[in-house]
């Protein structure tokens, strides 16, 4: 990916002049198809206007377009997260938000980073409650056998995902302990404001320590966009004075994840621009980072722009990521086999 692009976007994500730049029409088609394949177009057609870039009249056009649309759909997304949170607590069932609207209040646009689906992590003891409140509502029909991980569900145009379980390890000894830090996580948690609600969301540490686990695991799979990386960027920005950085190397080394923290790190501090302020840790340019960035730049979020059958992706990507991910990855076959057993749905 051109440094160019990385300089304009960087100027959004940290508030920065940038010089004198100006893009040839073809640039600028090809830097905004880039910034969509990346899930940042928000982010960074922000930054061509608010810098007066000169990409002609029609590049101009389409820029604000689509800032238009970002921030509409996320002025949506907020009013139903404000909205799904008071239901919530009206019931007293323990929750948290992660990820999108969560990580997104901490930009210094919110309305500018692409939204998703919202994210509800109610723990393995609250799901069944959380589930058939959920129906009595919306009068949804849900299949009762209990998921893996989370039931996906609409509601007004908005995806959701509500969560017994934030990640899916092949590992038992990493499930193990991936699920009590997160059960504990779900008790301490901490509040941000969205559309005048408190909403629930992870501290800091366990923030971290999520993120880098949910990058992980699409990396190893398929791939994962930029706005993974940015949403990791900003929410380390935001929050490092109050991390025990201690504990989340100590998380990350429990699960063997220490290596590809580096490497995560590295990429958001050299190519996103983050200044650290964590006192004792530089991280590590390494060949693992490398390998990453080039997946970004070719696969774009979740490897949507690779023309590929997804199984052969995702085997692919396996193969490459087997001296980093030696035992999650040679345990899959065991996950999917004892799945079945324990009864629960993919």
């Amino acid at each position: 990916m051109d440094e160019l692009f990385y300089t304009i976007l960087r100027a959004e994500l940290w508030q920065q002049p940038i010089g004198n730049i100006s893009l040839t029409p073809q640039q600028a088609k090809d830097f905004i198809e880039e910034a969509k394949k990346q899930s940042v177009a928000g982010l960074f057609c922000n930054s061509l206007v608010h810098h007066d870039i000169p990409i002609g009249k029609e590049y101009t056009l389409k820029a604000l377009a689509i800032v238009k649309k970002v921030t509409k759909e996320n002025k949506k997304r907020n009013f139903d997260v404000a909205h799904f949170c008071r239901f919530f607590q009206r019931h007293n069932i323990p929750f948290v938000i992660v990820k999108g609207q969560s990580v997104a209040a901490l930009y210094p646009h919110p309305d500018l980073r692409q939204s998703g689906d919202i994210d509800v992590f109610c723990g393995q003891n609250h799901f069944v409650e959380a589930r058939e409140q959920i129906a009595q509502k919306t009068d949804l029909q849900f299949d009762p056998a209990i998921p893996v991980k989370h039931l996906a569900f609409s509601i007004d145009g908005s995806k959701y995902e509500l969560h017994r379980i934030l990640s899916i390890f092949s590992y038992p000894p990493n499930q193990q302990f991936f699920n009590e830090k997160m059960e504990e996580a779900l008790v301490r948690h901490d509040e941000i404001e969205i559309d005048g609600v408190k909403v629930p969301v992870l501290a800091p540490t366990d923030s971290i320590f999520f993120q880098v686990v949910h990058i992980f695991y699409h990396i190893i799979k398929e791939g994962i966009g930029l706005r993974q990386l940015c949403d990791l960027a900003i929410f380390v920005h935001a929050t490092q004075e109050r991390l025990d950085f201690d504990e989340l190397q100590s998380n990350l080394k429990k699960i063997g994840l220490e290596e590809f923290f580096q490497a995560i790190m590295s990429i958001l501090v050299d190519q996103l621009g983050l200044t650290l302020r964590i006192s004792g840790f530089t991280p590590r340019t390494s060949t693992l980072a490398k390998k990453i960035l080039k997946d970004i730049n070719d696969g774009g979020n979740f490897g949507r722009a690779l023309e590929e059958n997804r199984i052969l992706i995702i085997l692919r990507h396996y193969i490459k990521y087997l001296p980093d991910a030696t035992k999650e990855i040679l345990y899959i076959p065991y996950e999917k086999f004892t799945r079945k057993k324990r009864g629960l749905t993919s």
